[in-house]
């Protein structure tokens, strides 16, 4: 003995409306996806150029100052986080000097701080000590030494961020950790600025 569908189920087969409704939620799901990814990927070129343009600003103001004021430094890094960062990320400022070569010594750096982070405390330091050393590591030694001339004293800001979850629409970003890196001669070529002194250090 067959059993019999009812007829609202044969008819329910037979309806093309229902193919184009189930068509349609697929559509609308695939196509949300695509957006929420392709915002991912739009907020990390955006966080991306916001550790370029803040590396820069940074290493700007350090090599117009002979003694710079740790507290300004320390505004200025939260003022480019604020308006420069659309996107919730940590962040971690590295900022140091380096001398040129004089006579036939090798260049040197003068001082390193890494005393500028924003944002959470295991994440930064985890920033500061892997991602920034790494990569600047690499970098100093290949692209920056080679263009320090005999006896100039430069300041190098570096910028290391790493996106958080929560600026995500897709509830995972699809890069990882950022670093970039600016240099500028010192303004002052034969004494450079001293390491910013912050108030927790006096």
């Amino acid at each position: 003995m067959t059993l019999a569908a009812p007829p609202s189920a044969r008819r329910f087969a037979t309806d093309s409306r229902a193919a184009a409704g189930i068509e349609l939620a697929i559509g609308t799901v695939a196509l949300l996806a695509v957006a929420m990814v392709c915002f991912d990927l739009y907020s990390l070129v955006r966080l991306g150029t916001a550790s370029a343009r803040s590396a820069v600003t940074m290493a700007d103001y350090i090599s117009r100052e002979r003694a710079p004021d740790g507290e300004q430094v320390a505004a200025l890094g939260q003022f480019l986080y604020e308006t420069e960062f659309k996107s919730p990320a940590d962040l971690v400022f590295v900022i140091s000097a380096a001398r040129g070569p004089v006579d036939g010594a090798a260049p040197t750096v003068l001082w390193v701080d890494d005393t500028l982070r924003i944002g959470d405390q295991v994440t930064t330091e985890e920033l500061a000590t892997t991602v920034c050393a790494q990569d600047g590591e690499r970098r100093w030694g290949t692209d920056l030494f080679g263009l320090i001339a005999e006896g100039e004293i430069v300041i190098v800001a570096e910028v290391c961020a790493r996106p958080r979850r929560e600026g995500s629409l897709s509830g995972r970003l699809v890069g990882g950790d950022f670093y970039r890196l600016h240099m500028l001669p010192a303004r002052e070529r034969e004494q450079g600025p001293a390491r910013p002194l912050y108030p927790t250090e006096t």
